[in-house]
């Protein structure tokens, strides 16, 4: 199951250089489908039999090139979104009225991570720099592609703008799954934002020891609890995942075995396989029964905690003293930051589900 859970691997300003320079499968010679495009594409321009080949090399190389500005366009979205975070530029659409939503900067923790790995200071400068150099070097990329692409098309008779349509929505189709994964990253920094500008709002009001452990103790709960909550409804989608038509034992791994495979007498390697795939199909329904109990117990018990934890906020008047009753404000806060906790982690296990879905 930990083979479906996906990590986003935009880490350094190295994997996007190798990302843009690196022509991916579906843009090869080799590719059929690539091939598809490239001769109805062909088929639209007015030439002669004998330079199809070379016209046909000409119009791979300018797809790569529309390939490489797509995929700097995206990376720039996510470098934006950093530096907006880090200069406090982010927009909060809230509730409540933060008085430091126009002030607040936060360098997201990939930032951090990058320059710590450098051996570079960790000051605000520094993060500042970095970006602005990153975002520097994509828009020197996208220049030169761009400057490419319009030369090589100008220069490809018969190329016309329907013909440049047709290789995009070629290329739109294959960067499905890394816009979604940028996207998907974008939507975190924004929601981490939130969750930290309504923590400083909290700290606003001034409170006290047991005002600050409370929150922190209500946010902590909630985050368990909305886990736990998603990861339960996530093992069901896996655990029919699995169980699906296209999922078929046969094809799986644990279908091979050397020892069964070293068996040269046919009938006797089909009735063992025909056993063994019986005791591995039962084996694989109990394991998904105890992930479910244990799922479902956890779901019940961190929900159980965290309506514990948000009666604490509301206790009766006799039972606190003043100095540990919170305010109102104080109470909205909470709420809103609870729900936005909840909101990421949605967030998250939602972009888990649509990578299966989008590999299957």
């Amino acid at each position: 199951m930990n083979q479906l859970s996906t990590n986003i691997i935009i880490n350094s300003n190295k994997d996007i250089e190798i990302n843009i320079e690196k022509i991916p499968n579906y843009l090869t010679k080799q590719n059929k489908s690539f091939k598809q495009i490239l001769h109805q594409a062909l088929s639209k321009i007015t030439t002669t039999s004998s330079d199809d080949t070379d016209k046909r090399e000409e119009l791979r190389k300018i797809a790569i090139l529309i390939y490489r500005i797509m995929l700097i366009q995206s990376y720039q979205l996510l470098w934006a979104a950093y530096l907006k975070s880090g200069m406090g530029q982010l927009i909060i659409s809230s509730k409540i009225k933060l008085s430091c939503s126009t002030t607040l900067s936060l360098w997201p923790k990939d930032i951090k991570t990058m320059v710590q790995s450098k051996n570079m200071d960790k000051t605000n400068d520094t993060y500042l720099k970095y970006v602005n150099d990153r975002l520097n070097e994509l828009e020197q990329q996208l220049r030169q592609n761009q400057t490419e692409l319009n030369i090589k098309a100008n220069r490809f008779q018969g190329y016309t703008s329907s013909v440049q349509k047709m290789i995009e929505t070629y290329i739109e189709q294959n960067l499905y799954s890394i816009r979604m994964e940028i996207e998907h990253k974008v939507q975190l920094i924004h929601y981490d934002y939130h969750i930290h500008a309504l923590k400083l709002e909290y700290f606003h009001h001034n409170p006290n020891k047991y005002q600050e452990q409370l929150m922190k103790q209500i946010c902590q709960s909630k985050y368990a609890q909305e886990t736990t909550e998603q990861e339960y409804y996530f093992l069901q989608k896996l655990i029919a995942y699995y169980n699906s038509p296209n999922q078929s034992f046969d094809s799986s791994p644990i279908a091979h075995s050397t020892l069964l495979d070293s068996i040269e007498d046919q009938d006797i390697r089909q009735e063992l396989f025909k056993q063994y795939k019986s005791i591995a199909l039962q084996s694989r329904e109990s394991l998904f029964a105890t992930y479910m109990k244990s799922a479902e117990d956890q779901r019940q018990q961190y929900k159980k905690k965290h309506e514990e934890d948000i009666k604490t906020m509301y206790p009766s008047k006799h039972s606190l003293n003043d100095t540990e009753k919170l305010s109102t404000m104080m109470i909205h806060i909470i709420d809103e930051r609870c729900q936005k906790i909840s909101e990421r982690i949605k967030c998250i296990y939602k972009f888990k589900v649509q990578s299966i879905l989008s590999k299957s």
